[in-house]
This record gives structure tokens, C-alpha cells and sequence, in this order.
């Protein structure tokens, strides 16, 4: 192999186009760690917090995300449980935290790894490399797999009625929904799950980004999360994405 004038290989047994984001907010440490997997045949970006990640999902897809856990704002963890209940992204947790409670955690909620700072570069590229190898085996596995019978029933899934201005959870029970609340589910539901930017709800309301007043939807949402766990006992499947947005983290269809 060939080092590069950083001293790092600059070939490495990695699976074709994987692609890495980073959330640090260290700079230095983030600029770091992006360039130095880049130097090792990655395709990496990084990011600050949790807002930029989000946004970030919206725009490219990646397949594995490196997060640290002492993020500003929403941490790493909470990240991490948002990932693994909305899609199938790799996720390393990279982190200052090393405690046995700490890692113990991290697997638990769903992390493939767990590393502690400060870590080598060429041992997270491994670590990435091999994740990566293992996620596009799944990948062909599941396309391998036969079609299910179509023998069970669907799983139950949250409805949303336009007809009768309706959310319906997946017990039968109906929350009424007033024009804003439809129209905010409206643009969650169709996302299925993603990440929708304040922008896309504020559009939806038909107000205008620059001077629209956010606060309002804001205070809409909480009467909602009320008025829902009210009827059916349960909280709705909203996820608040602090700086970012919102999505419906549960399966809805729209009726």
C-alpha cells in the first residue's frame, strides 16, 4: 500500500460508494476525521448538530452515520433511537465516553459500534469498511429472499381520513382534526417517516418562510399531542427534530 503525504494508506479494502457522515461538533476534530477518511477511499461528510444532520439526510442519502453523543441540542442517543426506528442506516457512536454504563447504552439503543475517543483513523475506516460489507450483504440477502405469502394480514398502521378530517390510530379510534392539524399530518405522512423542514410545513400552512411566525404551529402541535393522547391513551407518533422540523415516526396511509 501507498501512504499520502498525511501518512494515512491511501487504499483500503472498502466497499464501493459507501458513504459517511460525521456529526461532531468539535471542528477541528470533524475536519479531521472527514479528511482523513476521505485519504482512505471514503466518501465522507461532516456535520455540527443534529439540525444539519437532518438536513443533510434530506438532501443525499448516506449509509452509515458516525455520531458523536455530546452533540448541542439534541444529543447523540437521541439521534441514534430516531435512526433506528426510520431506516437502516449503519451507526458508530465516536465519543469521548468510554464507561461500561456508556457503551453498554449505545449498543443497547441500536448502535453497530462503539468507539472511544481519541481513536485511530485507519481503525474507524475498518470499522466502517467491515460495517459497510455487512450492511450490503443484508442488502443482497434481502433481495434474495422470496416474496412472503401474502397469508397474514398487514400489520396495523395510523390513518389518515381527508373525508372526515381524521387521524385513526391503528386501535380504530378517530381523533378529529381541525384544517391545520390535517394539513401539517398531511405533509409528515407524506414524507413516510423522513425528516420534513419547518420550510415544507410553513408552505403547506401557505405562509412565507421569511415572515411566518413558527411559534404558532408550535403551540398547534402541542394542543394535537394533547387532544391525541387524550382519545387513544397513547402519545402520537410525532417526532420533534430540534432545529429542523418534524416527522411521523409510525406507518400511516393516506385515506
Amino acid at each position: 500500500m501507498q501512504r499520502n503525504m498525511n501518512g494515512f494508506h491511501t487504499e483500503l479494502n472498502s466497499p464501493s460508494h459507501l458513504r459517511v457522515i460525521i456529526v461532531e461538533d468539535e471542528q477541528d476534530l470533524r475536519e479531521e476525521t472527514e479528511l482523513g477518511l476521505r485519504s482512505l477511499g471514503i466518501e465522507a461528510a461532516g456535520v455540527a448538530d443534529a439540525a444539519a444532520f437532518y438536513r443533510a439526510l434530506v438532501s443525499k442519502p448516506y449509509d452509515i452515520a458516525v455520531l458523536d453523543i455530546g452533540l448541542p441540542g439534541e444529543d447523540g442517543l437521541s439521534i441514534l433511537k430516531y435512526l433506528r426506528s426510520s431506516s437502516n442506516m449503519g451507526i458508530v457512536m465516536l465519543t469521548a465516553r468510554g464507561s461500561l454504563n456508556d457503551r453498554v447504552q449505545g449498543l443497547n439503543e441500536g448502535a453497530d459500534a462503539y468507539m472511544v475517543k481519541p481513536v485511530d483513523l485507519k481503525e474507524l475506516a475498518s470499522v466502517l469498511c467491515s460495517l459497510g460489507r455487512r450492511l450490503a450483504a443484508m442488502r443482497v440477502e434481502r433481495r434474495r429472499q422470496p416474496s412472503p405469502a401474502p397469508a397474514l394480514p398487514a400489520a396495523p398502521v395510523w390513518k389518515l381520513c381527508k373525508t372526515h378530517w381524521s387521524l385513526i390510530s391503528p386501535d380504530g379510534v378517530s381523533i378529529p382534526l381541525t384544517p391545520k392539524e390535517y394539513a401539517f399530518l398531511n405533509r409528515l405522512v407524506e414524507k413516510c417517516g423522513q425528516p420534513v423542514p419547518r420550510a415544507h410545513i410553513i408552505h403547506a400552512f401557505g405562509g412565507e418562510v421569511d415572515d411566518f411566525d413558527f411559534h404558532r404551529v408550535e403551540v398547534m402541535i402541542s394542543r394535537l399531542r394533547r387532544k391525541g393522547k387524550a382519545i387513544t391513551g397513547e402519545p402520537l407518533p410525532i417526532k420533534a427534530l430540534p432545529g429542523f422540523g418534524f416527522s411521523f415516526t409510525a406507518d400511516c396511509t393516506l385515506t
